[in-house]
């Protein structure tokens, strides 16, 4: 990606849902509910500041935690930490727990009344000799904390831990992070296992079809991005990554029609000028 220049770059909710593989319309709903805010004097526009609460806010909707649930969370949590981006950041650690806890700066990990938690966190990693002893949410959650910090290699070994007995975002995660270390065959497998658990997870379809395109899976790359749009019709990532698909096993009929999805969908992305220049190339409107 090519930096900016002069002042500070600013995103679009579109352009903060296609940085962070998020369909646009769970970034919009937690504009709506003020987990996101544009910058000041400025209508619909956001900082970088803020592609880092949508990457904190993705991971807690990818466990499961609607809107309101991280609202009522993060308000919390501020009340134990001050600063408002630590204090998301920290809900992280309630991943896979059945109570709120705030992991504070300090690396304490608190419950909502200050009370410290014991708990057994990422340093464990490689102290620990008896990993079966910690359940899947455990190693999910020090998973979570290890990406979120950007230690991948870390969180690979955590998220490894969890996979045998737990979740389809375990899978998932396990994915992503094997994809960002270039384990392409390794995402696959992962991608593939959290749709055994979770038949309709979307996102988990569109991303086992990206890799299996990178593998040179081609047409297994057709059939994921197929069901992921069966499901969430309007996945605009979904449609753009569909439409290049179908140009590279050289379907430009199905290409066109997906790339015009794309431009109904999210026509004012940072890809959408692009996307129209592909469809002028190929004969489309």
């Amino acid at each position: 990606m090519r930096g900016d220049t002069g002042s500070e770059r600013t995103f679009t909710v579109d352009e903060m849902a296609e940085l962070c593989g998020l369909p646009v319309n769970v970034v919009m709903r937690w504009v709506e509910r003020g987990l996101l805010l544009p910058m000041r004097g400025s209508v619909g526009r956001f900082t970088f500041r803020s592609v880092g609460t949508v990457r904190t806010l993705a991971e807690l909707w990818r466990a499961g935690w609607s809107a309101p649930r991280i609202l009522r969370a993060w308000q919390l949590s501020q009340s134990l930490v001050e600063d408002s981006d630590a204090a998301l950041t920290g809900l992280l650690a309630s991943i896979g727990n059945k109570r709120v806890t705030v992991r504070a700066p300090d690396g304490r990990l608190l419950e909502p009344t200050g009370q410290g938690v014991f708990d057994f966190g990422a340093a464990e990693l490689e102290a620990n000799p008896l990993p079966q002893l910690r359940s899947a949410q455990d190693w999910f959650a020090i998973g979570v904390d290890a990406e979120a910090a950007g230690r991948v290699s870390d969180a690979v070994r955590a998220y490894e831990h969890a996979v045998p007995s737990g979740s389809a975002e375990a899978h998932f995660n396990l994915g992503n992070c094997y994809y960002e270390l270039r384990r392409h065959k390794d995402a696959v497998d992962q991608f593939a296992a959290a749709i055994a658990r979770a038949p309709d997870y979307a996102e988990a379809w569109n991303n086992l079809g990206i890799v299996r395109g990178e593998v040179g899976d081609r047409d297994g790359a057709v059939v994921a991005l197929v069901r992921a749009l069966e499901i969430v019709p309007h996945y605009a990532d979904a449609h753009y990554n569909l439409a290049e698909a179908l140009a590279v096993v050289g379907d430009l009929d199905g290409a066109r029609k997906h790339w015009r999805a794309y431009l109904t969908f999210d026509p004012n992305s940072r890809w959408a000028e692009q996307v129209r220049r592909r469809l002028q190339n190929a004969g489309g409107s």
